[in-house]
């Protein structure tokens, strides 16, 4: 079944190349009808790493967290504000004044004597602009913060990393799988190519009463049986193409063909990894579980920090004026400033902040857990890389041997049955001998290319 690509906006951005960014501003119709496009692995994998969603969120999401750290580290900047505010007195304010320290005159209130008076104060139209600036001096919680913004940072930067890692890693292997496909298909048309002459000639054979008409039959019934495993070839090279396609975010309706072959791709890589233990610092997986833990650790430096006192500097200054009119320009305006040092100490809060700091203690052992088992698993994935190109090493001169014996065996069926020696049966098991053996020729250098290409991904190396 054909894998259909999404069109989202997304997945039609292809490659960088001109001549691909060409076609790719004509109309689906012109591209069907233009030629197929031939690319390398490189250029699949650089179109892949553009376009990928899982990659283009990666970027996001460090997009984000370098924004957020950002914003944290502005914290440490002072903080200035501006107001302004304008009251209409509907009933003045007021002061109480005691009995017993007297009243003023025009005062009021009630009994005098044992209530004492009060006063009003202030105009019908009170105006106050002001500005603020505070700026912390020190502030653990801040700093704390601070440092796990730039750990989030870390920790979205190896998640990028991770997504390019499984994208480039799959679309070598689909790269492969394709190569595979295409020379699999050969063989097997190879193999109908020499059904094919075989039956012609036992055709002629026959015509003429030299072959019972058994052998033609079967040779015919050898020619018709390689017809479906060319069909099922075509349609599972069909298929890997599809998927590199989806893989490397090209247009299904663009048609493609592939530089290189499984043959060219072995003997440049087959001495390319030692068969020893491989490093796993670079692993993008790794670091992202480092990072995990450090993250889990800020958070517990953060929760703790809580309990620490904070002291900041501030400064006011305002101007305002009251007046029962709106004569602005009769105004008496006054300033006032003032300067200082806070200090916040936090006493109690109602050991929510103890559950907190508890509450990340498990993070970090949870983290801890995580990272061990990572580790473990990615140790075995990378033994299990090598032991497949270990593998497929000591079987590439088995099958090797092995296809020059089918050949040979194929030759002398043929000959002792033209001579009379042989059956058909005899060279039709050859000629399937053959073709096995060429076939699982093929599937030894892709499962090493396939590991190599593990390995690789294990490594880091995208």
């Amino acid at each position: 079944m054909k894998i259909r690509r999404k069109g989202n906006a997304l997945g039609k951005r292809v490659f960088s190349m001109l001549v691909l960014t060409f076609l790719l501003m004509n109309a689906p119709a012109a591209a069907q009808e233009g030629p197929a496009v031939t690319v390398s692995l490189d250029e699949l994998i650089e179109s892949g790493l553009k376009g990928n969603a899982d990659i283009v969120q990666a970027y996001l999401e460090l997009h984000s967290a370098e924004a957020e750290q950002k914003a944290v580290a502005g914290g440490f900047l002072p903080q200035v504000s501006v107001s302004g505010q304008y009251d209409r007195n509907i009933k003045r304010p007021v002061f109480f004044f005691p009995a017993d320290r007297g009243g003023f005159p025009g005062t009021g209130g009630g009994n005098g004597a044992t209530e004492g008076s009060v006063i009003e104060v202030g105009f019908d139209n009170s105006f106050q602009a002001s500005a603020q600036a505070l700026l912390p001096v020190y502030d653990k919680v801040l700093i704390e913060n601070n440092r796990l913004a730039k750990t989030s940072v870390k920790f979205s930067q190896a998640n990028l990393r991770i997504s390019k890692n499984e994208v480039a890693n799959n679309i070598r292997k689909a790269y492969f799988e394709v190569l595979f496909a295409r020379e699999a298909l050969r063989v097997l048309e190879l193999s109908l190519e020499n059904a094919a002459a075989n039956f012609e000639h036992i055709s002629n054979q026959f015509s003429r009463e030299l072959v019972p008409e058994f052998d033609l039959i079967r040779a015919e019934v050898q020619v018709e049986n390689l017809k479906p495993d060319i069909i099922q070839s075509q349609n599972e090279l069909e298929d890997a193409v599809s998927q590199l396609k989806l893989l490397a975010d090209i247009p299904e309706y663009m048609e493609i063909n592939l530089k290189g072959d499984l043959e060219s791709y072995y003997d440049s890589m087959k001495d390319e990894h030692p068969l020893q233990d491989i490093n796993l610092d670079n692993n993008p997986s790794l670091q992202q579980m480092v990072f995990q833990k450090e993250l889990q650790e800020n958070q517990l430096k953060v929760n703790r920090a809580a309990f620490m006192p904070s002291v900041s500097t501030f400064a006011n200054y305002a101007v305002l004026s009251q007046a029962n009119n709106f004569n602005f320009s009769e105004y008496f305006w006054v300033n006032t400033s003032a300067v200082g040092l806070q200090v916040n100490i936090p006493i109690f809060q109602g050991f929510s902040q103890n559950r907190r700091v508890d509450q990340a203690k498990l993070g970090v052992e949870i983290a801890q857990v995580q990272k061990e088992y990572t580790e473990r698993s990615l140790h075995i994935q990378a033994r299990n890389a090598l032991n497949r190109i270990e593998r497929s090493l000591k079987s590439i001169v088995p099958q090797e041997k092995n296809i020059a014996q089918a050949e040979r065996g194929y030759q002398i069926a043929k000959v002792s049955y033209e001579r009379g020696a042989g059956t058909l049966i005899e060279v039709n098991d050859a000629e399937l001998a053959l073709t096995q053996a060429r076939l699982n020729f093929l599937k030894v250098k892709l499962e090493y290319l396939t590991a190599l290409s593990d390995l690789r991904a294990l490594e880091g190396e995208f």
